[in-house]
């Protein structure tokens, strides 16, 4: 059968087939490492929640243990490795921002994928970059006309974030062009929709699985699917019923724009264990506070951000949930205006004991949020600290730290990974699994690699 090669997807079938490690510069090489670390780093904090305990009684071992779970002494079978991975490396709301939230999903697949099969580190390293630049092309097509979220409710990270690692699980069990088609295919029609009100509203404690677990399961699945002759809806992306039509007003890919651009290369990576709707107004709130010298205590304040992000983390009420607290911008704010730096995740991990905190509860009382139309970008914001004399300093917020236009260096998401896996590792085995990692090419076998991250 003769496939539209007019279709969205079979366009960016065709850059990503094109991605190998001759041919990706050594500066995105060297963002895909940092990714993979920093997405690792992430996990290992998260096998130190409640949250683990949990999804690992829900994931029993069983059959074929082919897979480790980082930061623990389990293996478990394939997909189940993949979901539990997904979701520590979600739950503390640490990881990059690339795609949306393209390395959790793609990590996490190609990881386990890569252990299963005994792959090297060149091959996983290639499935990896495939995976977050179709992601992220996907993404990017329905990003910047966006429907609201009280319009349509769906969250644009699981359903791009199915197509890469469908993307990556392809090069990985060796599918050709027309396989590889139908697996992202398939991908894009079993995928998750991520409904809103999981995300930002009362989602419980299953909000982890959607950006990372899902979509690494999802897209194994789909190339696995495809390997054995299953085929997908080729057009799914830019059918008059598509995806773009259904996430977005205005949702088109260009693929012109991206014939000489990596998303890998403008990496969107978090200092904050929050939403990254929030950094902006976070990063802008601190350097206002450092700006002005001023106690706070009595101030109030007035957070403009876009309309759409006013709809989703503003909220009325003190946070129910450690997963509510990631997501609660007056919480947030009010930590920051206490002198907070940064937002760590034990601000969420011990939730009820920052809400003991007088000095907190009064803070969220004196901040109010404005949606402003005029704001399109969740890295824009404006906020007014008005003191108890009637004094107003304004501090505009454009790009928080992490973003491409403030990114982390690499010694700082070296430093972070410290952070987060000397806990679970120790300071010896974390260095040198960070060595090992920037030379990820010169690994014959990724499972001695991987078997470092098993305590």
């Amino acid at each position: 059968m003769k496939e539209d090669t007019n279709s969205t997807l079979w366009k960016i079938l065709r850059q990503a087939r094109s991605m190998s490690v001759a041919s990706i510069p050594e500066s995105v090489r060297q963002q895909a490492r940092l990714c993979i670390l920093d997405t690792i780093g992430c996990m290992l904090a998260g096998s130190r929640t409640e949250e683990a305990q949990l999804v690992l009684a829900c994931e029993p071992g069983s059959g074929d243990q082919t897979a480790t779970v980082f930061g623990t002494s389990h293996r478990r079978g394939l997909h189940a490795a993949m979901r539990i991975n997904g979701y520590l490396g979600d739950v503390l709301e640490l990881n990059d921002l690339i795609g949306g939230h393209a390395s959790i999903g793609n990590v996490s697949a190609a990881l386990a994928l890569g252990e299963s099969q005994g792959s090297s580190g060149a091959h996983l390293l290639e499935a990896f970059v495939r995976g977050i630049e179709v992601t992220t092309r996907v993404y990017e097509s329905v990003y910047p006309s966006l429907r609201r979220y009280t319009e349509a409710g769906l969250v644009p990270v699981g359903i791009p974030a199915s197509f890469g690692s469908a993307a990556a699980a392809a090069h990985l069990l060796a599918l050709d062009e027309e396989q590889t088609l139908h697996a992202m295919a398939i991908a894009g029609s079993l995928a998750g929709w991520c409904p809103a009100e999981v995300i930002f509203g009362h989602g419980g404690s299953v909000k982890p699985m959607l950006f990372g677990a899902q979509p690494a399961d999802v897209g194994v699945t789909a190339a696995q699917y495809a390997k054995a002759g299953m085929t997908g809806p080729t057009n799914l992306l830019d059918s008059k019923v598509g995806y773009f039509t259904t996430a977005s007003t205005e949702g088109h890919f260009d693929a012109e724009a991206w014939n000489m651009r990596w998303a890998l290369e403008q990496p969107r990576r978090k200092l904050h264990a929050c939403c990254g709707y929030l950094h902006s107004a976070v990063d802008a709130l601190g350097r206002l506070r450092q700006r002005i010298g001023m106690n706070l205590q009595n101030a109030r304040f007035e957070v403009r951000v876009p309309t759409y992000v006013a709809d989703v983390v503003s909220k009325d009420r003190l946070p129910n949930s450690p997963n509510d607290a990631r997501f609660h911008l007056q919480y947030c704010l009010s930590l920051i205006a206490c002198d907070t730096d940064v937002i760590l995740p034990e601000h969420s991990i011990a939730l009820t004991e920052q809400l003991q905190r007088p000095e907190v509860i009064a803070m969220m009382k004196q901040i109010t949020v404005v949606p402003d139309p005029a704001l399109a970008h969740y890295h824009q914001c404006n906020i007014a600290v008005t003191d108890a004399d009637g004094h107003t300093t304004v501090q505009p917020g454009t790009a928080p730290r992490g973003s491409p236009q403030q990114p982390l260096d690499d010694d700082e998401v070296i430093a972070k990974f410290h952070a987060l896996a000397e806990p679970v590792l120790g300071r010896a085995r974390a260095e040198q699994f960070v060595q090992e990692t920037l030379s990820l090419e010169s690994v014959g076998n990724v499972r001695t690699w991987i078997a470092m991250l098993r305590t």
